[in-house]
């Protein structure tokens, strides 16, 4: 591109794209300029700092995730033993029975105040018949 170099200052006055933005209308700020300027400084926000980004719920998940593998595979892992695995069954199956026994006993003093509540066929598998 050969351009000839302007001769002197004032052929920038005489140019046809000055003459031109001389006659245009000026520029003006519309009625909700300022609204919208300020939502959309509001919409690009700033970046969160690096703490909040670290315990967002995405990272915490994953940890959340990993550790319970984690202890999956130690539990897994562990070796108590055929011995106490019987006495921990033995265990448990007692534990319930006293359990379920103490349940029965409350819902026949439960039914015992309120007979109205049961019907007949409840409270005959109550008593056990």
């Amino acid at each position: 591109m050969n351009r000839q170099p302007l001769q002197n200052d004032e052929s920038w006055e005489n140019d046809p794209v000055w003459k031109l933005l001389d006659e245009s209308p000026p520029a003006t700020a519309g009625a909700r300029f300022t609204d919208d300027t300020v939502r959309a400084a509001r919409l690009a926000g700033q970046p969160a700092p690096w703490w909040k980004r670290v315990f967002a719920p995405a990272p915490l998940a994953g940890l959340a995730a990993a550790t319970a593998a984690c202890v999956i595979a130690v539990v897994s892992l562990r070796n108590d033993g055929p011995d106490a695995s019987e006495h921990k069954t033995l265990a448990d199956s007692n534990a319930f029975a006293e359990i379920q026994e103490i349940a029965e006993t409350e819902i026949l003093l439960s039914a015992a105040e309120d007979l109205d509540e049961f019907s007949d066929m409840e409270l005959v598998s109550l008593i056990g018949f």
